[in-house]
């Protein structure tokens, strides 16, 4: 699956001397606005701290393109803190880092995250969070395995890789940019890929589709209700 996580730039700093109802003020909209944006693409919240959400995408329901869902969710994100920002004025000026990793994951299909359980669980997490602390400001960062995964659908562009803590390589990092096409629409998918363990069905779909295309014809099954049935005398 492929987990975001979303953090507002300098809200710890900002808010240091603000009223407690003041900062609430600026995190129910901003919140509400997060929770609407990973839902719209299939996503679940996972939990809200503070300023920061984690969600996943692939469970409890699974998408075969939970990774394009991930990424579309993090560039409509940024779109829509644009929106708030002009709808406040000047008084909310918000900016956040996304970052997105996808892998495998333990799930607790019986973890209920609308009261704050944890349900999902694995490096792919720890990965993303640190992903999302390397981001630039403004935008959506990505692991190797979500741009392999959506290299198609994104125009990327590579960072420079970043070490993170636990890890013994550098993680490798790309910036998404617009997409290519339509949610499920429109992408060139490339015919290489190989059917495995699937030999005898498809040389059984190849002649069905090798004896239909030669052998095309239009056959009438004729039914007590169609119409002229009884003047053929059947």
């Amino acid at each position: 699956m492929s987990v975001l996580f979303c953090d507002l730039v300098g809200f710890t700093a900002a808010s240091e001397m603000a009223d407690p109802e003041d900062v609430r003020a600026r995190l129910v909209p901003y919140h509400a606005m997060l929770r609407a944006q990973i839902e719209s693409f299939g996503g679940t919240v996972e939990k809200f701290v503070g300023d920061a959400v984690m969600a996943v995408f692939g469970a409890p329901v699974a998408h075969e393109d939970d990774a394009e869902r991930a990424v579309r969710a993090g560039l409509a994100i940024l779109s829509a803190i644009e929106e708030l920002n002009t709808a406040a004025g000047a008084g909310l000026a918000l900016s956040v880092r996304l970052g997105i990793n996808t892998g495998e994951v333990v799930v607790a299909l019986g973890a209920k995250p609308e009261v704050g359980e944890s349900f999902v669980t694995g490096d792919v997490v720890n990965t993303a969070a640190r992903i999302q602390t390397a981001a630039p400001i403004g935008a959506v960062a990505v692991g190797e395995s979500t741009y392999l995964a959506t290299s198609r659908v994104f125009a990327y562009e590579p960072l420079d890789a970043v070490s993170v803590k636990g890890k013994s390589e550098p993680v490798s990092l790309w910036r998404a940019g617009a997409p290519r096409a339509r949610l499920g629409a429109d992408v060139i998918r490339a015919s290489t890929t190989p059917l495995v363990g699937r030999e005898l069905e498809l040389l059984q779909l190849r002649t069905i589709f090798d004896r239909v295309a030669r052998d095309a014809t239009c056959i009438w099954s004729p039914s007590p209700e169609s119409p002229g049935w009884e003047s053929l005398g059947w």
